[in-house]
């Protein structure tokens, strides 16, 4: 039976890069966050504290955003400090949220993001 193998993975690295480039997009356009900053993250950048800087008024902007480019709900219970750790975590996270939800993953085939 195949599994995917690589390609299935080369796909989700897509994916996953699609994702992360779009969340740093959001961060610059809604949270004027700025350029030479998101110039020079990566995955591992802390979006709290030193990093991105995002304090908490501006990361419940930044649920906000994300559930409305992606089209999914981000539950109260999940909005604690490790998903908001780095760039990678959220991106991670709404990868993980498009994979549970077949609208969502439509919605980015829809408009090129996935």
């Amino acid at each position: 039976m195949y599994s995917g193998g690589p390609l299935l993975y080369t796909m989700r690295q897509d994916a996953h890069l699609q994702i992360e480039i779009r969340i740093k997009q959001l961060l610059g356009s809604e949270l004027n966050v700025n350029a030479s900053v998101l110039a020079t993250s990566s995955s591992s950048t802390p979006l709290l504290g030193r990093g991105v800087g995002l304090d908490s008024v501006e990361t419940m902007a930044l649920v906000l955003s994300i559930e409305e480019e992606f089209g999914i709900s981000v539950p109260d219970a999940d909005m604690t400090a490790t998903l908001f750790e780095t760039i990678g975590t959220l991106t991670d996270y709404v990868l993980h949220k498009l994979s549970e939800s077949k609208d969502g993953a439509e919605k980015c085939e829809q408009d090129g993001q996935v």
